[in-house]
C-alpha cells in the first residue's frame, strides 16, 4: 500500500513538472514574439497577454478551440502537440511509472487543464467534461508511448508471445507493422520536400504580404518561427494534394494539382506559400503514381531482403514436402501486407482529422482536407502496390520454379544424346586378330593330301 501512495505522489509530480517546463517553454516563446512586436509597431506592452494566450495554446494543441470577437481558432498546432507528447513520453520512460503513478498523474493533468479554462481571456469551443476527455486523452497516450514498453506488464506480455507465438507468425506481424510505418514515414518525407517547395516557390508572395501587413523584421522573423507550430498540418495537407485530393481553406480557396484558386483569403504570410496548379501532364501523373511506386519498391524490399520474408524460389531436386511448405510461406506476407495496408489507411485518416480545423466561424468554418477522400487516395494505391507485389512474386517464383524443373529434365537427357551422337560418329577401323605364336602353320600341299585321303 505504501508503495502505490508513493508510485501515486511521483505520478503527480511527473504531470505538474511536465506541464511546468511546457508552459514556461511556451510561455517564452509568446512573450519574446509580443515584445518584439510592440518595439516594432510602437505599441503598449503586449507581453501582459502571454500569460492567457499560452493557456489557450496549450488547450489548443490538445484539440480545445477557442473563440473571441474577431478570430475563431480550432486547428490544432500538430508541432506543439508532437513536443507535448514527447516530453510526456521521455519522463515517463525515463522514471518507469507505474500503473498508480498513471492514475495519479491523470487526475492531476486534467485538473491543471480545467483550471486554466478558467483563467483564459477568450471562450473554449468545448465544455468542461471534453476538455477532460480531450485533454484525458492526450496523457493517456502520451504516458503508453513512454511508460509501457519498459513496464512489467509489457514484459509479461511479451514472454507470454515468446511462448505461446510461432516465430513465423511474430516475424509476420511485426514486419507488417514496420512496412506500414515505413510507407507513413516515406509519405510524410514526400509531403516535406513538397512543403519545402511551395516555401521556394511562394516566397515572393509571403514578402508581399509582409510588405502589406507593414512587418518589420523581427516581426517576420518571429511570425515565421510561430508558423513552424502548424507545419505537420501543412505537410499533412501537402500529401493530400500530391496524391490527388487536395485541401480547402473554408469557402475562399480550393487548392488540387488542377485546380488554385482563392478569393479574398486573409492577409496571413503562411497563406502565401499554398500552391499553383501543375500544367505538366506528365509530373502530375508521376505524382498521383507516387504511392503505388513506393508501395510496390518497399513490399518487394521485404519480401525478398534476407532481413525481410527472404523469398527464393525452390531448387529442382526439393522433394514435394519441401515445395508445399515454400508455397505456404507466402500466407505470411499476405497477412503482414493485410497489417500494413490497414495501418496506412487508418493512419493517414487520423493524420487527416487532426490536421483539419475551422478559421472561422461562417465562410472559414472548415480548413483543412476531406478526410474520406484524401485517405481513399493514400490508402487505394498503397494497398494496390502491396497485392499487385505480392501476386507478382509467387507468379516469378512458379515461373522461375519450373524454368528449374525443365533445365534438370533436359540437361540429361542433353548429355544421354551427346554420349551416343559421339559413340555413332567414331570410325570404324579394322580389328587386327592377334597371331598366336604356338598355332601350327598348314601348307598347300599338306591340305591337298588331307583332302585325297578323304575322298
Amino acid at each position: 500500500m505504501k508503495e502505490r501512495c508513493v508510485s501515486f505522489v511521483k505520478g503527480v509530480v511527473f504531470a505538474a513538472a511536465s506541464m511546468a517546463l511546457y508552459a514556461l517553454a511556451l510561455w517564452l516563446l509568446i512573450s519574446l514574439l509580443f515584445l518584439v512586436i510592440s518595439m516594432e509597431e510602437g505599441t503598449d506592452n503586449l507581453t501582459d497577454y502571454a500569460f492567457s494566450l499560452t493557456q489557450s495554446m496549450i488547450l489548443l494543441s490538445q484539440g480545445i478551440g477557442f473563440q473571441s470577437k474577431t478570430i475563431t481558432l480550432s486547428v490544432i498546432p500538430l508541432t506543439l502537440t508532437v513536443l507535448m507528447l514527447w516530453l510526456l513520453a521521455s519522463l515517463a520512460r525515463r522514471h518507469k511509472l507505474s500503473l498508480a503513478a498513471y492514475v495519479g498523474g491523470l487526475m492531476t493533468w486534467i485538473s491543471i487543464n480545467m483550471a486554466f479554462t478558467y483563467h483564459v481571456s477568450v471562450g473554449l469551443l468545448d465544455n468542461i467534461g471534453i476538455v477532460a476527455v480531450k485533454t484525458g486523452m492526450v496523457f493517456t497516450l502520451a504516458f503508453l508511448l513512454g511508460a509501457f514498453p519498459v513496464s512489467q506488464t509489457y514484459q509479461r506480455m511479451k514472454t507470454f508471445a515468446d511462448q505461446h507465438v510461432s516465430r513465423e507468425l511474430k516475424r509476420a506481424l511485426s514486419l507488417g507493422v514496420a512496412l506500414g510505418m515505413t510507407l507513413l514515414a516515406i509519405y510524410m518525407l514526400v509531403a516535406c520536400i513538397d512543403v519545402v517547395v511551395w516555401i521556394i516557390y511562394g516566397w515572393d508572395a509571403v514578402s508581399r504580404i509582409f510588405e502589406l501587413d507593414a512587418m518589420g523584421v523581427g516581426s517576420r522573423i518571429m511570425t515565421s518561427v510561430c508558423s513552424l507550430a502548424w507545419l505537420p498540418n501543412l505537410c499533412i495537407w501537402s500529401l493530400s494534394w500530391i496524391f490527388g485530393s487536395g485541401f480547402r481553406i473554408g469557402e475562399l480557396a480550393h487548392f488540387t494539382m488542377w485546380i488554385g484558386q482563392s478569393t479574398d483569403l486573409p492577409g496571413l504570410p503562411l497563406f502565401g506559400i499554398f500552391p499553383q496548379a501543375i500544367g505538366n501532364d506528365g509530373l502530375r501523373t508521376f505524382l498521383l503514381s507516387l504511392p503505388l511506386i513506393i508501395s510496390i519498391v518497399c513490399a518487394l524490399a521485404f519480401m525478398l531482403s534476407p532481413t525481410g520474408f527472404a523469398i527464393r524460389a525452390p531448387h529442382a531436386g526439393d522433394n514435394r514436402d519441401t515445395v508445399v511448405r515454400h508455397v505456404i510461406t507466402f500466407a505470411y506476407p499476405l497477412g503482414a501486407f493485410c497489417i500494413s495496408g490497414a495501418l496506412v489507411a487508418l493512419g493517414s485518416s487520423c493524420m487527416f482529422a487532426l490536421s483539419n480545423g475551422a478559421l472561422g466561424a461562417h465562410r472559414l468554418a472548415h480548413v483543412g482536407v476531406d478526410v474520406v477522400a484524401s485517405a481513399s487516395a493514400v490508402g487505394h494505391p498503397t494497398i494496390v502496390g502491396l497485392f499487385a507485389t505480392w501476386a507478382a512474386v509467387i507468379v516469378a517464383d512458379a515461373a522461375w520454379y519450373g524454368l528449374r524443373l525443365c533445365w534438370s529434365r533436359l540437361r540429361p537427357a542433353k548429355n544421354r544424346s551427346s554420349t551416343e551422337h559421339t559413340a555413332d560418329g567414331q570410325p570404324r577401323g579394322v580389328t587386327s586378330t592377334p597371331v598366336n605364336a604356338n598355332m601350327t602353320t598348314t601348307t598347300k600341299e599338306e591340305q591337298d593330301g588331307i583332302n585325297e585321303q578323304a575322298d
